[in-house]
Protein backbone atom coordinates (compact mmCIF):
# COMPACT_ATOMS: atom_id res chain seq x y z
CA UNK A 1 0.00 0.00 0.00
CA UNK A 2 1.61 3.65 -0.61
CA UNK A 3 2.75 5.21 2.31
CA UNK A 4 0.38 8.45 2.47
CA UNK A 5 -2.54 5.72 2.33
CA UNK A 6 -0.86 4.02 5.48
CA UNK A 7 -0.19 7.61 7.02
CA UNK A 8 -4.36 8.28 6.71
CA UNK A 9 -5.38 5.25 8.03
CA UNK A 10 -3.18 5.25 10.50
CA UNK A 11 -4.28 8.79 11.74
CA UNK A 12 -7.86 8.20 11.16
CA UNK A 13 -7.69 5.31 13.41
CA UNK A 14 -5.46 7.55 16.40
CA UNK A 15 -8.26 9.94 16.05
CA UNK A 16 -11.32 7.12 16.53
CA UNK A 17 -9.26 6.02 19.50
CA UNK A 18 -8.55 9.26 20.91
CA UNK A 19 -12.29 10.85 20.44
CA UNK A 20 -13.33 6.82 22.54
CA UNK A 21 -10.64 7.78 25.45
CA UNK A 22 -12.28 11.65 25.63
CA UNK A 23 -15.60 10.35 25.79
CA UNK A 24 -14.57 7.75 28.82
CA UNK A 25 -13.07 10.02 30.79
CA UNK A 26 -16.05 12.64 30.33
CA UNK A 27 -18.39 10.10 32.56
CA UNK A 28 -15.16 9.48 35.28
CA UNK A 29 -14.88 12.14 37.71
CA UNK A 30 -11.78 13.87 38.37
CA UNK A 31 -9.35 11.92 40.30
CA UNK A 32 -11.35 8.86 40.22
CA UNK A 33 -9.29 5.48 39.49
CA UNK A 34 -11.14 4.92 36.29
CA UNK A 35 -9.75 8.24 35.36
CA UNK A 36 -6.00 7.86 36.20
CA UNK A 37 -6.85 4.39 33.86
CA UNK A 38 -8.24 6.12 30.75
CA UNK A 39 -5.50 8.46 31.41
CA UNK A 40 -3.07 5.54 31.09
CA UNK A 41 -5.40 4.18 28.34
CA UNK A 42 -4.60 7.19 26.42
CA UNK A 43 -1.22 7.37 26.69
CA UNK A 44 -0.81 3.83 25.77
CA UNK A 45 -2.88 4.20 22.78
CA UNK A 46 -0.80 7.00 21.42
CA UNK A 47 2.07 5.33 21.73
CA UNK A 48 1.15 2.20 20.08
CA UNK A 49 -0.30 5.04 17.49
CA UNK A 50 3.23 7.04 16.92
CA UNK A 51 4.78 3.15 16.73
CA UNK A 52 2.16 1.83 13.63
CA UNK A 53 2.37 5.32 12.23
CA UNK A 54 6.47 5.23 12.59
CA UNK A 55 6.36 1.63 10.62
CA UNK A 56 4.06 2.54 7.94
CA UNK A 57 6.12 5.59 6.69
CA UNK A 58 9.05 2.27 5.83
CA UNK A 59 8.34 1.35 2.68
CA UNK A 60 7.20 -2.38 1.97
CA UNK A 61 9.06 -4.64 0.53
CA UNK A 62 9.51 -5.75 -2.92
CA UNK A 63 7.70 -2.17 -3.94
CA UNK A 64 9.99 0.73 -5.53
CA UNK A 65 10.58 3.96 -3.20
CA UNK A 66 8.95 7.15 -4.14
CA UNK A 67 11.94 9.17 -3.03
CA UNK A 68 13.43 10.92 -6.00
CA UNK A 69 17.09 10.14 -6.75
CA UNK A 70 19.60 12.57 -7.45
CA UNK A 71 20.52 12.24 -10.80
CA UNK A 72 24.34 10.74 -10.75
CA UNK A 73 27.04 13.56 -11.40
CA UNK A 74 27.70 14.08 -14.76
CA UNK A 75 31.51 12.27 -15.59
CA UNK A 76 34.17 14.75 -16.95
CA UNK A 77 35.99 11.63 -19.34
CA UNK A 78 34.55 12.35 -22.63
CA UNK A 79 32.75 9.19 -23.88
CA UNK A 80 34.63 6.85 -26.38
CA UNK A 81 33.98 7.82 -30.14
CA UNK A 82 33.82 4.97 -32.82
CA UNK A 83 34.75 7.45 -35.40
CA UNK A 84 38.14 7.27 -36.14
CA UNK A 85 40.73 9.86 -36.28
CA UNK A 86 41.29 11.52 -39.57
CA UNK A 87 44.37 11.43 -40.80
CA UNK A 88 46.23 13.60 -43.73
CA UNK A 89 46.45 11.28 -47.06
CA UNK A 90 49.86 11.69 -48.73
CA UNK A 91 49.52 13.67 -51.77
CA UNK A 92 50.00 11.80 -55.02
CA UNK A 93 53.48 12.01 -56.78
CA UNK A 94 53.51 12.86 -60.19
CA UNK A 95 56.30 10.64 -62.01
CA UNK A 96 58.41 12.97 -63.68
CA UNK A 97 57.93 12.50 -67.47
CA UNK A 98 61.51 12.28 -69.30
CA UNK A 99 61.80 15.16 -72.09
CA UNK A 100 61.73 13.57 -75.57
CA UNK A 101 63.11 15.44 -78.72
CA UNK A 102 60.94 14.30 -82.19
CA UNK A 103 62.59 14.88 -85.24
CA UNK A 104 60.61 15.61 -88.13
CA UNK A 105 63.55 15.89 -90.35
CA UNK A 106 66.95 14.13 -90.66
CA UNK A 107 69.27 16.02 -88.62
CA UNK A 108 72.81 15.96 -87.20
CA UNK A 109 73.97 14.75 -83.82
CA UNK A 110 77.45 16.08 -83.17
CA UNK A 111 80.18 16.26 -80.20
CA UNK A 112 79.51 20.04 -79.40
CA UNK A 113 76.95 22.90 -81.27
CA UNK A 114 77.96 23.61 -84.68
CA UNK A 115 79.85 21.58 -88.03
CA UNK A 116 82.80 22.27 -86.64
CA UNK A 117 82.42 19.52 -84.46
CA UNK A 118 82.60 15.66 -85.68
CA UNK A 119 79.49 14.07 -86.48
CA UNK A 120 78.48 11.78 -84.21
CA UNK A 121 74.95 10.92 -85.53
CA UNK A 122 72.32 11.41 -87.61
CA UNK A 123 69.09 10.92 -86.42
CA UNK A 124 65.92 10.57 -88.97
CA UNK A 125 62.78 11.87 -89.52
CA UNK A 126 60.07 10.20 -86.88
CA UNK A 127 63.10 9.47 -84.79
CA UNK A 128 62.61 10.12 -80.74
CA UNK A 129 65.83 10.82 -78.76
CA UNK A 130 65.65 11.16 -74.79
CA UNK A 131 66.84 14.70 -73.95
CA UNK A 132 69.03 14.48 -71.08
CA UNK A 133 70.64 18.11 -70.62
CA UNK A 134 70.58 21.58 -71.78
CA UNK A 135 73.21 23.72 -72.93
CA UNK A 136 73.79 27.70 -73.13
CA UNK A 137 73.50 27.38 -77.22
CA UNK A 138 69.96 28.33 -77.20
CA UNK A 139 69.65 25.98 -80.19
CA UNK A 140 71.04 22.88 -79.07
CA UNK A 141 70.13 19.91 -76.50
CA UNK A 142 72.08 17.18 -75.54
CA UNK A 143 70.07 13.69 -76.25
CA UNK A 144 71.64 10.23 -75.87
CA UNK A 145 73.15 8.46 -79.18
CA UNK A 146 70.68 5.51 -79.64
CA UNK A 147 73.64 4.00 -81.82
CA UNK A 148 76.03 3.80 -78.80
CA UNK A 149 75.06 2.71 -74.98
CA UNK A 150 76.18 5.61 -72.33
CA UNK A 151 77.25 8.14 -75.24
CA UNK A 152 75.62 11.68 -75.78
CA UNK A 153 75.60 14.33 -78.64
CA UNK A 154 74.39 17.76 -79.22
CA UNK A 155 71.17 17.79 -81.39
CA UNK A 156 70.64 20.75 -83.36
CA UNK A 157 66.76 21.31 -82.46
CA UNK A 158 65.85 23.36 -85.89
CA UNK A 159 63.53 20.13 -86.79
CA UNK A 160 62.67 18.48 -83.86
CA UNK A 161 60.04 18.97 -81.51
CA UNK A 162 60.61 18.81 -77.79
CA UNK A 163 58.29 17.22 -74.98
CA UNK A 164 58.62 17.56 -71.47
CA UNK A 165 60.02 19.98 -68.80
CA UNK A 166 63.88 20.55 -69.39
CA UNK A 167 64.26 23.19 -66.74
CA UNK A 168 65.71 20.50 -64.47
CA UNK A 169 68.40 18.77 -66.66
CA UNK A 170 71.90 19.66 -65.83
CA UNK A 171 73.37 22.99 -68.18
CA UNK A 172 76.25 22.03 -70.07
CA UNK A 173 78.53 24.35 -71.87
CA UNK A 174 80.34 23.63 -75.66
CA UNK A 175 83.15 21.53 -75.30
CA UNK A 176 86.69 23.33 -76.70
CA UNK A 177 86.19 23.64 -80.18
CA UNK A 178 88.32 21.31 -82.00
CA UNK A 179 90.76 21.58 -84.84
CA UNK A 180 88.90 21.22 -88.02
CA UNK A 181 89.10 18.16 -90.00
CA UNK A 182 88.17 16.35 -93.31
CA UNK A 183 86.55 13.21 -93.26
CA UNK A 184 84.36 11.49 -95.21
CA UNK A 185 83.03 7.40 -96.33
CA UNK A 186 82.75 6.40 -99.45
CA UNK A 187 81.08 2.99 -100.86
CA UNK A 188 79.49 1.66 -104.23
CA UNK A 189 76.40 3.06 -105.19
CA UNK A 190 74.58 2.13 -108.25
CA UNK A 191 75.65 1.57 -111.97
CA UNK A 192 74.94 4.94 -113.76
CA UNK A 193 75.16 5.14 -117.65
CA UNK A 194 74.36 8.29 -119.71
CA UNK A 195 76.99 7.57 -123.37
CA UNK A 196 78.80 4.81 -121.53
CA UNK A 197 78.83 3.13 -118.20
CA UNK A 198 79.54 5.35 -114.92
CA UNK A 199 80.14 3.19 -111.76
CA UNK A 200 78.35 5.46 -108.81
CA UNK A 201 79.62 6.16 -105.38
CA UNK A 202 77.74 7.40 -102.33
CA UNK A 203 79.92 9.90 -100.33
CA UNK A 204 78.95 11.39 -96.90
CA UNK A 205 80.88 13.71 -94.78
CA UNK A 206 81.71 12.66 -91.63
CA UNK A 207 84.38 15.98 -91.03
CA UNK A 208 83.96 19.01 -89.64
CA UNK A 209 84.97 20.89 -92.86
CA UNK A 210 82.58 21.66 -95.97
CA UNK A 211 83.57 19.67 -98.82
CA UNK A 212 83.61 21.68 -102.39
CA UNK A 213 85.04 19.64 -104.57
CA UNK A 214 85.68 15.61 -105.58
CA UNK A 215 87.14 13.70 -107.72
CA UNK A 216 87.38 9.71 -109.11
CA UNK A 217 89.46 6.99 -110.22
CA UNK A 218 87.75 3.51 -111.08
CA UNK A 219 90.40 0.65 -112.40
CA UNK A 220 88.69 -2.69 -113.79
CA UNK A 221 90.99 -5.14 -112.41
CA UNK A 222 89.83 -7.95 -114.48
CA UNK A 223 90.83 -5.74 -117.55
CA UNK A 224 93.25 -3.26 -116.25
CA UNK A 225 91.07 -0.25 -117.73
CA UNK A 226 90.41 2.99 -115.88
CA UNK A 227 88.08 5.89 -115.86
CA UNK A 228 88.07 8.81 -113.66
CA UNK A 229 86.27 12.19 -112.81
CA UNK A 230 86.77 15.42 -111.07
CA UNK A 231 84.62 18.48 -110.24
CA UNK A 232 82.92 21.36 -107.95
CA UNK A 233 79.36 19.03 -106.97
CA UNK A 234 77.70 15.93 -105.83
CA UNK A 235 75.28 15.69 -107.69
CA UNK A 236 73.32 12.72 -108.02
CA UNK A 237 72.44 11.82 -112.03
CA UNK A 238 69.81 9.72 -113.45
CA UNK A 239 71.03 8.95 -116.77
CA UNK A 240 71.97 12.25 -118.34
CA UNK A 241 69.63 14.58 -116.84
CA UNK A 242 70.94 15.82 -113.03
CA UNK A 243 67.91 14.35 -110.40
CA UNK A 244 69.44 16.09 -107.58
CA UNK A 245 71.73 18.92 -107.79
CA UNK A 246 73.90 18.70 -104.46
CA UNK A 247 76.84 21.83 -104.95
CA UNK A 248 78.62 20.81 -101.96
CA UNK A 249 78.51 18.79 -98.89
CA UNK A 250 77.82 19.94 -95.50
CA UNK A 251 79.37 18.08 -92.04
CA UNK A 252 76.82 15.46 -91.80
CA UNK A 253 75.27 15.91 -95.48
CA UNK A 254 75.46 12.74 -98.52
CA UNK A 255 76.05 13.17 -101.99
CA UNK A 256 77.33 11.26 -104.82
CA UNK A 257 80.66 10.99 -107.33
CA UNK A 258 80.42 8.98 -110.59
CA UNK A 259 83.69 7.38 -112.64
CA UNK A 260 83.14 8.70 -116.54
CA UNK A 261 82.77 6.20 -118.77
CA UNK A 262 83.68 2.91 -119.27
CA UNK A 263 83.01 2.11 -122.98
CA UNK A 264 81.26 -1.47 -121.84
CA UNK A 265 79.64 -2.78 -118.84
CA UNK A 266 82.14 -3.67 -116.22
CA UNK A 267 79.33 -5.21 -113.81
CA UNK A 268 80.52 -8.33 -112.01
CA UNK A 269 84.02 -7.41 -112.24
CA UNK A 270 86.67 -7.33 -109.96
CA UNK A 271 87.29 -3.04 -109.33
CA UNK A 272 88.85 -0.86 -107.47
CA UNK A 273 87.97 2.49 -106.62
CA UNK A 274 90.14 6.04 -105.84
CA UNK A 275 88.18 8.80 -104.20
CA UNK A 276 89.86 12.06 -103.20
CA UNK A 277 87.78 14.97 -101.44
CA UNK A 278 88.45 18.34 -100.99
CA UNK A 279 87.47 21.43 -98.59
CA UNK A 280 87.93 23.95 -101.40
CA UNK A 281 87.10 24.05 -105.35
CA UNK A 282 89.46 22.81 -107.69
CA UNK A 283 90.60 20.41 -105.52
CA UNK A 284 92.22 22.58 -103.29
CA UNK A 285 92.20 23.00 -99.68
CA UNK A 286 92.30 20.26 -97.25
CA UNK A 287 91.62 16.94 -99.07
CA UNK A 288 91.37 13.40 -97.83
CA UNK A 289 91.89 10.15 -100.19
CA UNK A 290 90.07 7.03 -99.31
CA UNK A 291 90.80 3.92 -101.55
CA UNK A 292 88.58 0.36 -101.71
CA UNK A 293 87.84 -2.69 -104.24
CA UNK A 294 84.20 -3.20 -105.44
CA UNK A 295 81.97 -5.22 -107.22
CA UNK A 296 79.21 -3.41 -109.47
Amino acid sequence: MPFHRVRFTALLGLAAIMVSACALSGLLLPGSKPAEEATQTMQAVATEAQATLDAASQPTPGEASTATSAPPAASSTPAPSDTPAVTDTPANTATPTVPIAHVNQNTNCRTGPGTMYDLRYTAGAGTDLTVVGRTTANDYLIVNDPNHAGQTCWLWLRYVDVSGDISVLPLSTPPPTPTPSIGFSASYSYMEGCVGWDPGFKIENTGSLTLKSVSVTAKDNDTGTSESFSGDNFDKLGGCPVVTGIPKLEPGDTGYAYAHSFAYDPSGHSMHATIKVCSETGLGGLCATRSFDFTP
